[in-house]
């Protein structure tokens, strides 16, 4: 017999057992179906077909039930068959038909052919397999009523218990079982004690209202009582899909019954049969037992906290342990995601646990999930659905381990919702993808408002800046904020503090009324925006001072007098070639100069208009996203430092200077204040340094021991990464650390003093030189240099403008240079513009200089050919 004669016998053979039968090609899915006599006649029917995934899809949509439609298709795919056959030699499912408008039972069973290019699926109607069994249960059932019951609580007894064993471990042997169920163990405890201490009586009272308890909760299974005080429930059916939710129920009542010591107290573990894995009854019933002791032994304890329970929905199966875990993971990423939905997916098991509101929202079907993924999917605006199964496809393929997007989703009532959605692949030691879990932001929900205050938060005020500058509509705004705040954290206690931000709020709220709008932007910082035709500057002015009388006199918390101080920033609106980010930085800098210069005065900000009739904070705006713009229009500029005594170059202090063909050249003092307060200004600073080095490296070719200066500004070293932004650059451009020296002010006292030192001393410890700018100018420039390890101390020109007139100076300056001589710190002097400066300052212990009697600040070839000579 040729081959295809044999094809032709082993598929005759196997329709004899199905009702249906799919030979088909792995590779490229062409099939060939053969149809048995059973349903379609005498003789079997051939049919071919180009691919079977493809087709199965489309068939499954016109004949499988509803409620088995997803489960069915998923089953079908390709990859599901190939991937379950790696594991196990037959793989099988049950589903229902819909024929006519009646359902109709099938099983599939699918296998590698002989020459394993090809699967074999067959389908057999299952109706006759389920009346069986269907009949057997109820012969079974029949006869535990009349001769199986427990006669103390009427129920079914240990007898019946084991008969029904026996019935479904026979069904497990014959391969019949296929119907899912679980199995609850319960344990009642305390009766030894009650039958001691009162009589049998009270304990049996016990036995029964614990069945009842049972009975009530589990009212479509049959329960029984298999020892003294010991209960088992078979869980089918309607019980079995609601198993957890049942179960949860009954540890519930449980811990209530501990709480109020009234009722009883059972423990309880309950265990799904597994058909993959379990080839026995008894291996349910001891997995249940086990989970019983574990819970029984947490109850001894006081700790009957959790109900001890083995996850199984649908194939997947979610142990005990893996369930905890999930929620404790869960429960910890919750406590950093205020504002947003987390979810947590265990990839392992495809279960995922939801924030309980964004389930309420979005109507999801519970806070666990299996293949949430599938049903977030089915809440996705079809515009949006690719891009998000895309990302999906990617996180669970092991394309990518994070996603961030964003996408519409539909809520209960229909309508949908802005979301964002940011996750990342947490994975085990040995890089397996364990969790896949992050955050969902609803921008329509809790975009605007501060949890603490009921104030607009920081999104509101620059949403509503952005739509007045779009509608050009002048207006004023002011920033508030109480300063030393931190005193009152550590006095009274961060829940008093939290008071007295509330009462500032609702005052601030109050006052303003309906003229302005109050928000709370960051910690103690808040702000009102004035529409320009309510109120002048003089008025706002009025009103701050009423407010700050209030707040030092009359602010009361608990009957106590509360004394705050405040600071506050004026801004005047009228020009809108600017956006809401220049808007806060400059209202930042006016807060910033009331808090620091004003002693907390209100300080407007100076929006000056130029020669060319360009208002400040128009400049400031080109100014500011020329940062944006890969820094176009900024450039720096070298002065010389000399040696004191050779007047030999020894290096250079780089100088940022900003010039555009509207604006003409801006001097560095009009933004460079403003701007080192906005967080675009770490960019700036970190261009700053690439760019000087780069130069630097062109001089040291002329200049062999030649240092570049560059100045800090404090907000650059109160970056975690800074002293690292430092190395990688120095790396980048190839530049020896011992020729770098950077510039810091005595405006640094604003930073954590330990923080301060820790980065002086770790760059020193690199090589790299750290100089005290402007000292003289502050009040605290002797305690910095007596706190931090500097290399260099330059005095400012303030210090020595008359030192040719004024022998005060001449002596102020000397004692500073041998002052430092103490600490072994070298002096540099700034500010040299005569002969008569220079000669002056070579009495003293004075070590090189700087001034426009060298040199002006200059471009780089400008500097080469001037002192290469």
């Amino acid at each position: 017999m040729d081959k295809q004669g044999i094809f032709d016998n082993i598929a005759e053979s196997l329709a004899r057992s199905y009702d249906i039968i799919y030979y088909i090609n792995a590779e490229n899915g062409n099939y060939t179906r053969f149809t048995s006599a059973k349903i379609y006649g005498d003789d079997h029917v051939k049919e071919d077909g180009k691919n079977f995934f493809s087709d199965a899809q489309k068939n499954a949509e016109k004949i499988i039930a509803p409620k088995d439609l997803e489960r069915v298709k998923f089953k079908l795919k390709k990859e599901s068959i190939i991937s379950a056959l790696e594991i196990k030699k037959l793989y099988t499912f049950d589903y229902t038909l819909m024929i006519d408008g009646e359902p109709r039972f099938a099983r599939a069973t699918v296998s590698w052919a002989r020459d394993r290019l090809h699967l074999i699926v067959g389908v057999e109607d299952t109706v006759e397999e389920i009346r069986r069994e269907n009949a057997l249960t109820n012969v079974l059932s029949l006869a535990n009523e009349v001769t199986r019951r427990d006669e103390l609580t009427g129920i079914k007894n240990k007898t019946a218990f084991d008969e029904l064993a026996k019935a479904i471990q026979e069904n497990i042997n014959n391969g019949l079982v296929y119907l899912p169920f679980a199995l609850i163990v319960c344990d009642v405890s305390g009766i030894t004690q009650l039958n001691e201490s009162f009589s049998s009586a009270a304990g049996d009272g016990h036995i029964i209202a614990s069945c009842k308890l049972i009975c009530n909760i589990f009212t479509h299974s049959p329960v029984f009582r298999i020892d003294g005080d010991k209960f088992a429930v078979l869980l089918r059916g309607i019980d079995y899909e609601n198993r957890n939710a049942l179960f949860e129920d009954l540890h519930e009542q449980v811990v209530d019954n501990i709480k109020c010591k009234d009722g009883p107290v059972l423990a309880a573990g309950m265990a799904v049969f597994n058909s993959d894995e379990d080839n026995s009854f008894t291996s349910v019933f001891e997995r249940a037992e086990n989970l019983m002791y574990k819970d029984k032994k947490a109850i001894k304890s006081g700790e009957a906290g959790k109900s001890s329970i083995e996850y199984i929905n649908g194939d997947i199966s979610i142990p005990l342990d893996r369930k905890e875990k999930l929620d404790r993971l869960f429960n910890a990423f919750s406590i950093f995601a205020e504002g947003t939905y987390v979810y947590l997916c265990d990839m392992r098991y495809d279960y995922s646990r939801w924030s309980k509101k964004a389930v309420d929202l979005f109507g999801l079907p519970s806070e666990y999930m299996v293949n949430a993924a599938k049903i977030w999917d089915s809440h996705i605006h079809p515009d949006d659905a690719e891009i998000y199964r895309e990302g999906i496809e990617a996180i669970f393929s092991g394309k990518t381990n994070s996603h961030d997007m964003q996408y519409r989703a539909r809520k209960i009532n229909g309508e949908y919702d802005v979301c964002t959605c940011r996750g990342t692949v947490i994975y085990s030691p040995k890089g397996i993808p364990e969790y896949f879990c992050g955050t969902i932001r609803n921008h329509s929900i809790q975009g605007y408002i501060d949890a603490l205050s009921g104030l607009q938060n920081q999104y509101g005020f620059f949403e509503d800046i952005e739509a007045k500058i779009l509608k050009t509509e002048p207006f004023k705004v002011v920033m508030l904020g109480l300063t030393k705040f931190s005193e009152i954290n550590e006095v009274y206690g961060y829940h008093f503090g939290n008071l007295v931000l509330q009462k500032y709020a609702r005052y601030l709220y109050e006052a303003v009324g309906n003229y302005g709008t109050v928000y709370r932007l960051d910690g103690t910082k808040f702000a009102v925006i004035i529409p320009n035709s309510d109120h002048t500057v003089e008025n706002i002015k009025s009103k701050y001072s009423t407010m700050r009388h209030y707040f030092r006199n009359e602010f009361f918390i608990d009957n106590e007098l509360i004394i705050l101080d405040t600071s506050a920033g004026l801004l005047s609106v009228d020009n809108f070639n600017i956006d809401p980010q220049t808007v806060y930085a400059c209202l930042n800098y006016a807060y910033g100069e009331s808090k620091l210069r004003r002693q907390g005065d209100i300080v407007e900000f100076g929006n000056s208009i130029n020669k060319d009739k360009k208002h400040r904070t128009e400049v400031l705006h080109v100014i500011r996203s020329s940062i944006m713009q890969d820094f176009h229009g900024f450039f720096l500029l070298y002065q010389p430092v000399v040696d004191a005594l050779t007047e030999k170059v020894i290096g250079a202090e780089a100088l940022l200077r900003w010039k555009n063909e509207e604006y003409g050249m801006v001097p560095p003092d009009s933004f460079i204040p403003v701007l080192e307060k906005d967080p675009v200004f770490i960019e700036l600073g970190q261009w700053i340094l690439r760019t000087a080095l780069i130069g630097a490296k062109k001089l040291r070719e002329k200049f062999p021991d030649f240092i570049i200066n560059v100045n800090l500004s404090y907000n650059q070293l109160e970056k975690p990464n800074f002293v690292d932004m430092v190395l990688a650059t120095l790396a980048e451009t190839d530049y020896p650390p011992e020729a770098l020296c950077l510039e810091i002010t005595e405006r640094c006292r604003l930073l954590d003093m330990d923080l301060l030192k820790n980065i002086v001393v770790n760059l020193r410890g690199r090589g790299i030189k750290i100089a005290l700018d402007d000292f003289g100018t502050g009040f605290s420039s002797i305690g910095i240099v007596k706190s931090l390890p500097f290399d260099v101390i330059k005095i400012d020109r303030s210090l020595v403008m008359k030192i040719e007139e004024n022998p005060q100076d001449r002596q102020l300056v000397g004692a500073v240079a041998n002052m430092m001589r103490s600490y072994s710190t070298n002096v540099c002097v700034e500010g040299i513009e005569t002969a008569a400066m220079r000669d002056i300052l070579l009495n003293y212990e004075v070590d090189c200089l700087q001034g426009y009697y060298y040199s002006k600040p200059i471009p780089i070839e400008d500097f080469i050919s001037k002192f290469d000579a």
